[in-house]
Formats: C-alpha cells, sequence, structure tokens
C-alpha cells in the first residue's frame, strides 16, 4: 500500500496530511494545543474524526525522543545526531532504521529482516510504501516522527 505525507501549510492546527493513491485524505496530523514538558503533541485523526494515533515527543537532551501510541501499545523512536548523520532506534518493538533519515530517505525493517516500510522524500511529499498493512499506524506515526526532525539536504558551516 502507498500512502503520501504532506505538510499542511493552511493556518489551522493541522500539520501533515496523509492521502492514499487517489489521493483521497486518510488521516490528519494536528497539534495539540497544550504543551508537555515544553514540547507539543500530535493527534493523528482518520476521515471520521476519531483519533487513532497519539504522538508526543519527550524532552531528552542530545536527541529526538517521540512516543507514539496506537490501540494502547507505546512504542518509542529515539534520533541522536552524529557527525556521520542520525543514529535511529525503536523501543516497544524489534525494528530498525536503515538509510538516511536526515535526509528522509530511509527504510524500515523487522527483525526478521523484512521491510515494513520505505519512505523516500520528493519535493513536496513524503511516499510511504508500506508493505506490512497490520502495522500501518505505526509506519505513519514513525514517518511524521521523523519528518518533524528538522535537517538540512547538505550541512554547511554558518558565519557568525
Amino acid at each position: 500500500m502507498r500512502l503520501f505525507l504532506k505538510r499542511d501549510v493552511s493556518l489551522g492546527e493541522s500539520v501533515f496530511v496523509v492521502c492514499d493513491e487517489q489521493g483521497r485524505e486518510k488521516y490528519r496530523a494536528s497539534a495539540d494545543r497544550t504543551k508537555v514538558g515544553g514540547k507539543y503533541r500530535i493527534i493523528v485523526n482518520n476521515t471520521e474524526g476519531q483519533t487513532v494515533c497519539k504522538i508526543r515527543e519527550l524532552p531528552i537532551v542530545g536527541t529526538k525522543t517521540f512516543v507514539f501510541k496506537v490501540n494502547k501499545k507505546h512504542v518509542t523512536f529515539v534520533a541522536v545526531p552524529t557527525a556521520k548523520g542520525f543514529y535511529s532506534y525503536f523501543y516497544g518493538n524489534n525494528w530498525h532504521l536503515s538509510g538516511e533519515l536526515g535526509s528522509k530517505n530511509f527504510v524500515i525493517i523487522d527483525v526478521d529482516k523484512s521491510v515494513i516500510l520505505r519512505h523516500t522524500k520528493h519535493p513536496d511529499y513524503c511516499e510511504l510504501e508500506i508493505l506490512r498493512e497490520s502495522e500501518e499506524l505505526y509506519c505513519v506515526a514513525a514517518s511524521i516522527c521523523a519528518n518533524l526532525i528538522n535537517t538540512v539536504e547538505k550541512f554547511a558551516v554558518q558565519a557568525v
């Protein structure tokens, strides 16, 4: 299954829209008004307006740490910036990330080496090829978390 993740730049609280291959909206991710520990929460709703996933960022120094909850199951996604890119891992499942998190081109692989998600960055959107439909919401949540991490395509030294 292919889904497309687009940044929502409208004036509302929506931050991401996830569409299917026909361009129909499937999920909408919105920022929660309340701050939790100085960080924002993201609520993912389906087209009926039901909350299907909650994402929150944990304020852990030196990392980008996100916890997402789907159907009472929590998964934690941690990305640590290093000189060679991001080192990232998951807690709560047996996944690992392969590829470039910084460029938003990566693959999520299960412990049995089967591919769960292929995440490809395009200029205006990200393409999510989900190979295990039972993990769809976890893949959408992981992709939203990856796209919440601010990165630059080409690293450069900034003059001061």
